[in-house]
């Protein structure tokens, strides 16, 4: 019973310590040095021709094959349906390739939802009468990596439209 009672000792501390002993040796994960660029840097706030705008986020140094995230970051004041004060909002995403680069486009949903703020008719078409676009201005852009973590930041300038003639 004396060498049971042993046993048991010995196993319950090596139980107790191991994930200390284990947490030690792990060094933590490398930190990348993530980009993120967005083409063109300044987009004008007109529908409804900014659905003809392709804007493309491009980074380079993330993790392969990661799922690259692009959030605008709402300032205070503008608010948006869905959205609580503080969060930001989804506007692209991409995978990285094996080399570590990304590309994502904002899709013309985005565009609507985020940059128009439009409300949807009953069979699911934007309302034209119900937009309500973003104040014109510089938007902090955050790209985030799902399985990393990593962070890059960027700005996406949205500029008045022209007046018509």
């Amino acid at each position: 019973m004396n060498s049971f009672r042993k046993i048991m000792i010995v196993l319950s501390l090596l139980m107790f310590l191991l994930p200390f002993i284990a947490c030690k040796t792990l060094s933590p994960p490398p930190k990348l040095n993530v980009t993120v660029a967005v083409t063109p840097p300044q987009v004008e706030l007109a529908f409804p021709g900014i659905l003809r705008v392709p804007i493309v986020f491009t980074g380079t140094g993330w993790k392969p094959k990661e799922m690259v995230v692009v959030d605008m970051v709402l300032p205070p004041g503008v608010q948006m349906q869905g959205v609580k004060p503080g969060e930001d909002v989804g506007i692209a995403y991409g995978e990285a390739d094996d080399a570590g680069n990304f590309k994502g486009e904002v899709p013309a949903s985005a565009k609507l939802n985020t940059f128009f703020r439009v409300g949807w008719t009953p069979i699911l078409a934007p309302d034209p009468k119900t937009l309500n676009p973003i104040p014109p201005g510089v938007y902090k852009i955050k790209a985030s990596g799902a399985d990393s973590g990593a962070l890059a930041t960027t700005t996406l300038e949205f500029a008045a439209p022209t007046p018509k003639k």
